[in-house]
């Protein structure tokens, strides 16, 4: 019988979790961290940076008495604040393209919950999340490795990269297997409240730009022509790769193609500019054995890309430059590429 934390946000796959492990005979708690920290910015519902925390708190602790386990709240909305808001509005003012859920990840519901958890008394042998994702100790290389789910529609080892062999020692993914609807049939059967409700909450509902101070207007740039064909009121307003909402009119559809926030500059370009061939990312984080010469690799460039195969060439430690062997979609500055071999979880970086 294990001890085990899992880490409950009111939605089925955390429920059910939680449930799964208790009807295998192990100890459980639940456990819910509070982000919100009263900030009248954040939108009042819909994320999990908001005031709903606390229905979505009341709601835990329903389903946590109906399950037969104790339930705990932790208030981590200081480190939050530090680390994932904070990161968020620099990224968008110097013009990048930020991860918040990634960053979530490694320095917030695998850190700092851990370790308030242990500040609180509480002693845990594992913890558990509802992630769609596997985690296993590989013998051969010593290492605990990050698997992608085995429903790739579902699968989100792509925001769990960054987690340190450390933090991976710590979890399991109950879920590793499971579809949704494989999820929601388990809750129907143990008749949870929960089983038909829709997906957990975003880190944010709505424009990111609600938590910056302050417009700059700038110019909107023809990036073949150099001609300014509108105006900007800041470039947090706007994301690498976008079309729509753009507020000019053109002779043929435009994307931001970058966003110089030296200049305060929106560069705007047809669908040619959109694909790329070759990226570097740096602050690499191995989750696999590390490799130190070329090798090729399925490469994701966001948590939706089914995902480009490439030739992947490590620079130093903390540095790789990615060939793609066909064309890919834009990548944005800020955001991550994922290095896959099969379900194994290689590497993964961040593009600036």
């Amino acid at each position: 019988m294990l001890k085990i934390a899992v880490g409950m946000s009111a939605g089925v796959d955390s429920t059910t979790t939680a449930k799964i492990l208790k009807e295998q005979g192990n100890e459980v708690f639940g456990v819910t961290m509070l982000l919100w920290n009263g900030d009248k910015r954040a939108p009042l519902s819909g994320s999990c940076y908001s005031p709903s925390q606390s229905n979505m708190v009341d709601e835990c602790k329903r389903y946590a008495k109906a399950i037969g386990i104790d339930y705990y709240a932790f208030d981590v909305s200081d480190m939050f604040q530090k680390k994932v808001i904070d990161y968020v509005a620099e990224s968008y003012k110097n013009g990048l393209t930020p991860n918040p859920c990634i960053m979530c990840n490694s320095q917030i519901k695998f850190m700092a919950l851990f370790e308030a958890i242990e500040n609180h008394g509480l002693e845990f042998d594992k913890f558990a999340t509802g992630h769609y994702a596997g985690v296993k100790y590989d013998e051969k290389s010593k290492r605990y490795i990050l698997l992608r789910g085995k429903n790739l529609i579902k699968d989100q080892s792509y925001f769990l990269y960054r987690l340190t062999q450390y933090q991976l020692s710590k979890i399991i993914f109950p879920m590793y297997e499971n579809t949704k609807e494989d999820t929601r049939k388990i809750a129907r059967e143990y008749n949870l409240e929960v089983s038909e409700k829709s997906e957990s909450q975003d880190f944010f509902a709505g424009e990111y730009h609600r938590l910056f101070d302050g417009d700059k207007e700038g110019d909107i740039i023809n990036i073949d022509t150099n001609e300014v064909l509108g105006h900007h009121k800041g470039i947090w307003h706007y994301t690498v790769g976008q079309r729509k909402g753009l507020g000019i009119a053109y002779k043929e559809p435009l994307f931001i193609i970058s966003l110089d926030s030296k200049t305060n500059t929106v560069y705007v370009g047809n669908k040619n500019h959109t694909f790329v061939n070759e990226v570097t990312i740096y602050n690499v984080n191995w989750i696999a054995e590390p490799i130190q010469k070329e090798f090729e690799a399925l490469v994701k460039t966001r948590s939706v890309h089914k995902g480009t195969m490439a030739r992947v060439i490590p620079i130093d430690e903390n540095t790789i430059k990615i060939k793609f062997l066909e064309p890919t979609g834009i990548v944005a500055k800020g955001q991550s590429c994922v290095c896959y071999d099969g379900e194994l979880t290689l590497c993964g970086g961040i593009v600036y």
